[in-house]
């Protein structure tokens, strides 16, 4: 029997390669001895070599642990050629960065087996112990599973160590049969399983609860398993799964105790703060806020050491009893301190990105259905309507050079900010830049664009100032080139696929009932509409021009012309009166409002001129997912964006254009293939579209 370090799932020798089945990971830090005892008790299983392999991940060991591993794993008799049968498959790996996490992660993206274990690295496990494993498995068709733990002695036990201190140690065994676990029962660290393709599901283990060499906090796989719970996935118990959790002298000790239950009130504040779906309820981040959420732990903490303690000292009651209430003393003083240390600093070491999200508005369909989809790719998301708090821009400050924070600016020209608000957000930006916090914005396009006049340029230059502040700018264009063209800033444009919007409004009525709703003439061929509130005048007096040329062919056609143009309208009024074909609808419109007007119009019309950076996207893909023709101009906004069976496109320096598209748009009739409709489907399409955004988050921080 020959042990080799093998990449990549090599194999000695010129047999087949055969893959494992499972993949056991040992992570070591500084503990080489250690480690090696269990990398003997592995050498002793009596599974199939072929059926496994061992990962030892080092996180950075300064005392030779990689070296003694490599010469371990090299030991034995040199034979060059051997079967795959009596290789024993093993892997040392180095992960710098400090970090349970961090090490168990690397040995994850490592792992080849179906099935990935995870040890401790002062463990020994029982020769049967992988054998057992995988019957378990097979038996149940289990998810995860957790294996039985007992405590191996390496010195006396204290008198005063009561059974019920015994998890404190690692100590893991709920019966003496197989069960599966209920949902408020997880695994222990030191002995846990689970199948490799559910991290692809669930997420990896985050490092903000994993040990450190600087904290020992240890609530990583109690995440991992609530994880595991809320997504619906089974958890066993298996005691023929067994190890021994080695336990030293240094770990019999009052202060060990103690300690250990410090960080463990430290771990389950950080796990709330970890939780997507607690956080701004739970952390506050305001000090009189953070002090309010503070104050019950003061109390706890007063009473526990002003009368509890001293009621069992007078009491005379065992030392057991004691320590347990000098631990719960310590546990609630690591909750006052993890909450305190909030309002310095928010935690840098997380798996996704803290997001702060400006909008100009409370009410804005798009960004709603974007923090949805945030909330599902568990972004931790704080929202605010035109505005930047300072104490989030200090919490999330740069650490070491690192970024931990991003402030997403969605929408920049649609801000309505008085001239102390403008200086104010000014300065603000300044501060996120200085102190290392990403800057992404969305320029989704709007009115302001192509308005006329003076009256749009204040929200103009804000938005063209702020996009040369940002570090990443998220644009719908297949053609950033024009739409762009600084190329200081097409370097940090990223081009995305609009989402759909297809069954968002489940409750919306018939063609027939909808124009019955509005009073539209039953004998109405044809109906276009007009979002009117994202056009200026000059835009809806062209496209009344193009509509007269229409009506000369067809006189039963109508034009609806929803919401009011951003500037003067007293000629836009003059020709609307003499046009009865022309109905008006003055109010600006709320989503399920366009959604019924939608339902009665044909074809959507949208009349830009000749500007580069006019239009917005998302009212054509609006149109698409109710499968209404879309009347659009020749702009980058909207260039091979849209299908050409959907669009009838015009070229906007040409009135006649325009004519001709919306004649064209009356001869072509238009449905959504299959492929399309899925495409378009709300929920899935704008959770795919956070998740790119997710991983544009990621980058950015890396910036």
């Amino acid at each position: 029997m020959t042990l080799r370090q093998y990449p990549s799932g090599a194999v000695v020798g010129k047999a087949e390669k055969t893959y494992p089945r499972c993949s056991v990971i040992l992570c070591t830090y500084n503990r080489r001895n250690s480690v090696l005892t269990t990398l003997a008790s592995l050498r002793r299983q009596t599974l199939a070599y072929e059926q496994f392999e061992v990962i030892v991940v080092d996180n950075g060991s300064h005392d030779g642990t990689y070296a003694a591993v490599n010469a371990y794993v090299h030991a034995g008799p040199k034979m060059v050629a051997l079967s795959h049968e009596n290789t024993w498959q093993v892997r040392c790996l180095v992960e710098e960065q400090n970090g349970l996490s961090y090490a168990r992660n690397t040995g994850v993206r490592a792992a080849i087996g179906e099935i990935v274990v995870f040890l401790d690295d002062d463990v020994l496990a029982h020769p049967l112990f992988l054998e057992c494993l995988l019957k378990s498995y097979d038996e149940t068709g289990a998810d995860a599973i957790g294996g039985r733990v007992e405590l191996r002695w390496e010195a006396k036990r204290p008198h005063w160590l009561h059974d019920e201190l015994l998890d404190t140690l690692g100590y893991f065994s709920p019966a003496s049969t197989r069960l599966r676990l209920s949902p408020t029962q997880e695994v222990r660290s030191c002995n846990f399983s689970l199948k490799r393709d559910l991290f692809r599901a669930i997420g990896f283990f985050s490092p903000l609860l994993s040990k450190r060499s600087s904290s020992p906090l240890h609530m990583d796989v109690v995440d991992l398993c609530r994880r595991l719970h809320a997504n619906g996935y089974s958890l066993w118990y298996e005691p023929h799964a067994l190890v021994e959790h080695r336990v030293s002298a240094a770990r019999l000790t009052r202060p060990y105790f103690v300690g250990r239950a410090y960080w463990q009130g430290r771990s389950e504040i950080l796990a709330q703060y970890a939780d997507t779906q607690q956080h701004q309820a739970v952390m506050p981040h305001k000090l009189p806020d953070v002090l309010r959420a503070a104050l019950p732990e003061a109390r706890e903490i007063a009473r526990i050491a002003l009368i509890d303690r001293l009621l069992l000292f007078f009491a005379g009651k065992p030392s057991s009893e004691k320590v347990a209430m000098a631990m719960a003393q310590a546990r609630k003083w690591g909750h006052l301190a993890q909450r305190l240390a909030f309002v310095e600093r928010a935690p840098a070491e997380l798996t996704t990105p803290s997001v702060f999200f400006v909008r100009p508005t409370e009410h804005d369909l798009v960004a709603d259905l974007l923090l949805q989809g945030l909330a599902t790719q568990h972004i931790r998301v704080t929202t605010s309507i035109a505005d930047i708090p300072l104490s989030w821009l200090w919490r999330h400050r740069a650490l070491q050079g690192n970024a931990t924070g991003i402030l997403h600016i969605y929408r920049a020209g649609a801000f309505v900010l008085a001239s102390g608000e403008r200086q104010r957000f000014w300065f603000l930006l300044w501060l996120a830049k200085r102190w290392g916090i990403r800057i992404v914005t969305s320029d989704t396009g709007g009115w302001w664009q192509s308005a006329s006049g003076l009256n749009a340029l204040p929200q103009r230059v804000f938005e063209r100032a702020l996009l040369r502040q940002s570090d990443i700018i998220l644009s719908f264009t297949r053609q950033p080139d024009q739409l762009y063209p600084d190329r200081r800033l097409r370097r940090r444009v990223r081009s995305l696929t609009h989402p759909g919007f297809r069954a968002l409004y489940s409750d919306t009525p018939t063609r027939a009932t909808a124009q019955a709703l509005l009073k539209l003439p039953r004998q109405a061929p044809y109906v276009y509409l007009c979002l009117a509130t994202h056009h200026n005048e000059r835009e809806l007096l062209a496209l009344l021009d193009a509509f007269a040329e229409i009506q000369k062919r067809n006189r039963h056609t109508l034009l609806l012309l929803v919401g009011t143009a951003h500037d003067k309208q007293q000629t836009l009024l003059q020709r609307i009166a003499h046009n009865p074909s022309i109905l008006t609808y003055p109010q600006e419109p709320t989503p399920q409002d366009i959604a019924w007007y939608m339902r009665a119009t044909d074809a959507i019309v949208l009349p830009h001129f000749a500007q580069n950076t006019a239009g917005m996207l998302e009212i054509a893909m609006l149109a698409l997912s109710f499968e209404r023709r879309i009347v659009v101009p020749d702009l980058p906004r909207f260039r091979g964006m849209l299908p050409p069976r959907a669009t009838a496109i015009y070229d906007p320096t040409n009135r006649a254009s325009l004519v001709s598209a919306l004649q064209a748009a009356q001869h072509h009739e238009f449905s959504l293939k299959p492929n399309d409709k899925k495409a378009l489907e709300a929920r899935t399409s704008w959770s795919q579209y956070a998740h790119r955004l997710a991983e544009i988050y990621k980058q950015a921080l890396k910036v």
